[in-house]
C-alpha cells in the first residue's frame, strides 16, 4: 500500500508539472507500469540460435518460417529442432547459443500421426544422434478442432516450459485465416505466451499464390508479418533436388547468405553451395536458364495479345518478351493500387494469360524488373502499385 501510494504521489507529480494535474487513476496505475525510460530494468534480448553466425529466434518474441506448399518448411523445422536437442548443438548453417541443449515443444496440425513419428524418428533423432525423446515434446493435433488446438498449445507451453515452440501450421489455429479480429487476438495470445514463458515461438504458414517472401496467407499473414521479429523463406530449386532457405525479415541481424541444401539416400540434409542447374541441350550446349517468360517458343507468343508481345526474329535464345511496363500500366492506368486478384484476373483477361502458374512467373519479372511493387494498405491488405518509370 505504501509502495502504491508513494507511485500515486509521482504520477500526481508528473501530471502538476505539465499543467494538467489529473486525478489517478486506477487504468492511469497500469499505464504507467508499462512506461519505458532510460531507468526501466528489462531483460537482455536473448537469442536461441545463429543462422550464418549471426543471432536469430530470439526468447519472448515470434518468428516465422514460410514458403509454399511442399517448399521445405517442415525440413527446416526439423533441423530448428535438431539444432536444440542435439549435443553438439550445430545443424549445416544452424548454430546453438547456449552450450547445453534446449526443450523443444513440437506441434503439427497438418500431417498424420505416422508422418508426425516418422519425422521425429527418421529425420530429427538421426540428426541429433539419439533416440531419446528427452527435451523434444511431439504433439499431433491434425484431428482437434481449432479451439481445442488452440487451448491444449497454451496448456503445453504452461507445462513444459519450452525454450522454442514451433507450430506447423499457424493457420489451423483458427476458424478462417482472413478473420481479422480472430487473427490478432491469435498473434495477441501468442505474443503474451513467448513473454510469460520466456520461449521463442515459430510459426509456419503458407504463402499466397503469387509466391511472394513477404506476401503470406490471408489476414492472418499480415498479422504475422507486422508482429513477427524474423522470418525464413524456404523454397525448392525449380527443376532440381536442392532446396534453400533464406531470411526474408528481420528486426535487428541481416542475414544475406542463403543456405542450400539437398536430401541425401538417408533421408538427412546435406549442405551444398548454389547449385548449378543450368540444362544443356543435346549437342551439349547449356541452354538458357531465364523465366519461361522470357524464352517460351516462338509459336507460343502467337496465343498471346501482339499489343504486349516484342519480338526478337534475329536472336533465336530469345525470340520474344512480354512489354511488361505497357501491360500493367494499361491495366493500373490512373489507380493508386490495385488488389492483387484483380490485377491477376484483368491481366490475365487483357494479355491472354490462360494459366494462373504463369501468370504469377510474369507477374515475379515484372517485380523483379521494377515495374510493379506490392504494398500494404490502411486495412492491412496487400495491393499492387505500379513504379514510375
Amino acid at each position: 500500500m505504501i509502495e502504491m501510494n508513494e507511485q500515486n504521489e509521482h504520477l500526481l507529480q508528473e501530471l502538476t508539472q505539465t499543467g494538467k494535474a489529473s486525478e489517478v487513476t486506477d487504468e492511469l496505475v497500469k499505464l504507467d507500469k508499462l512506461r519505458i525510460t532510460s531507468e526501466t530494468a528489462v531483460p537482455e534480448e536473448e537469442f536461441l540460435l545463429r543462422f550464418f553466425g549471426k543471432p536469430c529466434f530470439p526468447r519472448r518474441d515470434l518468428s516465422t518460417v514460410t514458403g509454399v506448399e511442399k517448399c521445405g518448411k517442415t525440413f527446416f523445422t526439423s533441423m530448428l529442432m535438431a539444432c536444440c536437442a542435439d549435443a553438439g548443438g550445430q545443424i549445416l548453417e544452424l548454430e546453438r547459443i547456449r552450450e547445453q541443449p534446449l526443450k523443444v515443444l513440437w506441434y503439427d496440425t497438418e500431417q498424420s500421426r505416422q508422418s508426425t513419428k516418422s519425422i521425429l524418428t527418421d529425420r530429427v533423432f538421426r540428426l541429433t544422434h539419439s533416440q531419446a525423446d528427452e527435451g523434444l515434446f511431439a504433439f499431433n493435433v491434425r484431428a482437434c478442432t481449432y479451439q481445442e488446438r488452440m487451448d491444449y498449445i497454451i496448456t503445453g507451453i504452461k507445462a513444459f516450459q519450452p525454450d522454442m515452440v514451433i507450430i506447423d501450421n499457424i493457420s489451423d489455429l483458427l476458424s478462417s485465416i482472413n478473420d481479422a479480429e480472430e487473427s490478432q487476438k491469435l498473434i495477441d495470445q501468442l505474443m503474451q505466451l513467448s513473454t510469460a514463458h520466456n520461449c521463442n515461438i515459430t510459426v509456419v504458414i503458407h504463402l499466397n499464390r503469387s509466391g511472394e517472401k513477404r506476401n503470406l496467407r490471408g489476414w492472418l499473414g499480415t498479422e504475422i508479418l507486422h508482429k513477427t521479429f524474423d522470418a525464413y523463406y524456404c523454397e525448392q530449386i525449380e527443376d532440381s533436388e536442392y532446396l534453400c532457405v533464406q531470411q526474408s525479415v528481420t528486426r535487428k541481424y541481416r542475414i544475406p547468405e542463403k543456405m542450400y541444401y539437398r536430401i541425401d539416400e538417408e533421408g538427412l540434409p546435406k549442405i551444398t553451395s548454389k547449385p548449378d542447374v543450368q540444362q544443356r541441350s543435346k549437342d551439349g550446349k547449356f541452354m538458357t536458364t531465364k523465366p519461361e517468360a522470357y524464352q517460351i517458343r516462338s509459336e507460343k507468343a502467337d496465343t498471346f495479345n501482339q499489343t504486349y508481345i516484342i519480338r526478337h526474329p534475329d536472336n533465336p535464345r530469345k525470340p520474344w518478351e512480354w512489354n511488361l511496363r505497357r501491360l500493367f500500366e494499361d491495366v493500373i492506368a490512373n489507380r493508386a493500387m490495385v488488389g492483387c486478384e484483380s490485377l491477376q484476373n484483368e491481366v490475365m483477361s487483357l494479355s491472354g494469360i490462360q494459366q494462373p502458374k504463369y501468370y504469377d512467373k510474369v507477374f515475379k519479372l515484372a517485380v523483379d524488373q521494377r515495374v510493379v511493387q506490392t504494398t500494404l494498405t490502411k486495412n492491412g491488405r496487400v495491393a499492387v502499385i505500379l513504379i514510375p518509370a
